[in-house]
């Protein structure tokens, strides 16, 4: 049970960073309109294309295919395609790079270059039959407002053409870095601000682990299975210290012993201290009558200093994997693949409290094959302060590597849609009269410490 609470203290680790308020994008602009040319484009063309706009580990092993010569720079190319599971050789043991490459092969391969999952995309229909291929491809794309002809896939694309699409898909450009640093610019002037906004988290699970564990272990996982957690939150920040925020869950028995009912919490961050309102349901406890408890110095991030390190942002190890569009009228789309958790963490790198979470991710990391993100967000055309954000993260876990087979989830899916408002305006964060007789409670880590139970091996 110890890697299970590890892992879902990683997953809220992701889920806090994913719901940062202040969120800074570089942005690619939507490729102009091209004209059909007569240019022949092979695969192994567009595989050098892909590499360049792409930044993929190398690969740990050296694939064979008859039709690429050995330590050519293809060679070296197809290797990476092939371990990041973009690219998937014929039956014969070729990947036929002179081949003419059509549209359809040159949108699969830059979705798998982008990390995007074989799922339907949550809230999304697809442009695409429900018996074509890529149908959940086209949902996805579609959701992330990608600009792309779905009515003829067979169609072989152009040189031209094919740079259109890297160019929308998997670049920058300096118009949204501009607007970026019109948003920094701005954000920099924020003393408080309103949210609210949604949150669903599913998780599909894997037979086998479920098969194997004990049978009071196996029930409270198969109740998880198809019934997405969902919540609704509002809240208020005051930087650089005070936030509330008030959250209606859902709930999952994510743990033995948790409700599975729905519950309310509501919480306040003064200083470094998190008052709680235990929800109802909850023992009572005749020696706190107010339900109210008090952790002291359990949030040592400065939230002044977390928007900062934001505004700076993101870092070059992530300029490459996750990619940026400006669909014009103040909208940002995004969407990427990360293959490391901790990449995230080091957009607040060197963020006071830090640490704490980065270990968590650290150990999340572990069982983690890739983190596809996508979303869009809308600036205020005027300030250009965000107005609204909505998002969607699928984690992709390892089917066995490290232990990973004790992770009873296969994939994890988090869409978010959060609205701002209220800039500078009449915010209020003050501790009710009941929370300031707070019991105080031991503070806990965000590790494992947060969900520790008796271990079951």
């Amino acid at each position: 049970m110890k890697k299970r609470r590890a892992m879902t203290a990683g997953m809220l680790s992701l889920a806090v960073l994913a719901g940062m308020p202040a969120v800074n994008v570089l942005a690619a602009e939507p490729s102009a309109v091209v004209q059909p040319q007569s240019d022949r484009l092979t695969r192994g063309e567009f595989f050098k294309m892909l590499n360049e706009a792409v930044d993929l580990p190398e690969a740990g092993s050296q694939h064979t295919y008859k039709d690429i010569a050995q330590h050519s720079e293809l060679s070296g190319i197809v290797g990476k395609l092939q371990a990041a599971g973009i690219l998937h050789g014929y039956r014969d043991g070729t990947v036929r790079p002179e081949r003419e490459i059509r549209a359809s092969e040159a949108v699969a391969l830059i979705s798998g270059a982008l990390g995007i999952p074989n799922q339907p995309a949550p809230g999304t229909a697809s442009p695409l039959p429900s018996s074509h291929w890529a149908r959940h491809i086209a949902a996805w794309l579609t959701s992330a407002k990608v600009d792309f002809a779905w009515d003829n896939l067979d169609r072989t694309l152009t040189r031209q053409e094919a740079q259109g699409l890297i160019k929308q898909m998997l670049s920058t450009s300096d118009s949204a870095k501009k607007l970026l640093e019109e948003s920094q610019k701005a954000q920099q002037a924020v003393k408080s601000f309103q949210m609210k906004g949604s949150m669903s988290l599913g998780m599909a699970l894997k037979e086998k682990a479920i098969a194997d564990m004990p049978a009071e272990d196996r029930e409270m996982f198969e109740k998880i299975d198809g019934k997405p957690m969902s919540m609704t939150f509002e809240g208020a920040f005051m930087v650089p210290d005070a936030m509330y925020m008030k959250t209606n869950i859902n709930a999952l028995p994510l743990m033995p012993g948790t409700e599975t009912g729905p519950m309310d919490i509501e919480q306040y961050i003064i200083g470094k201290d998190m008052y709680m309102k235990m929800p109802e349901g909850a023992p009572a406890d005749p020696e706190n009558p107010t339900g109210w408890v008090k952790m002291k110095d359990a949030f040592p991030m400065d939230m002044k200093a977390m928007m900062e390190q934001q505004m700076s942002g993101i870092p070059p190890q992530l300029e490459k994997k996750l990619f940026y569009r400006d669909l014009g009228n103040g909208q940002l789309a995004f969407q990427g693949r990360i293959d490391k958790l901790t990449d995230l963490a080091s957009m607040m790198n060197g963020v006071q409290g830090m640490e704490d979470m980065t270990a968590s991710l650290k150990e999340a990391e572990n069982v983690i094959q890739s983190i596809y993100m996508q979303g869009v967000m809308t600036l205020d055309s005027n300030t250009k302060l965000p107005k609204d954000t909505k998002m969607q993260v699928v984690v992709t876990l390892k089917d066995k590597d490290g232990g990973a087979e004790d992770i009873p989830f296969k994939q994890i899916t988090l869409s978010q849609d959060i609205a701002y408002s209220d800039y500078n305006g009449d915010v209020k964060v003050e501790l009710p009269e009941a929370a300031k007789k707070a019991k105080e409670m031991p503070a806990v880590s965000a590790d494992t410490q947060a969900f520790e139970q008796p271990a079951k091996n």
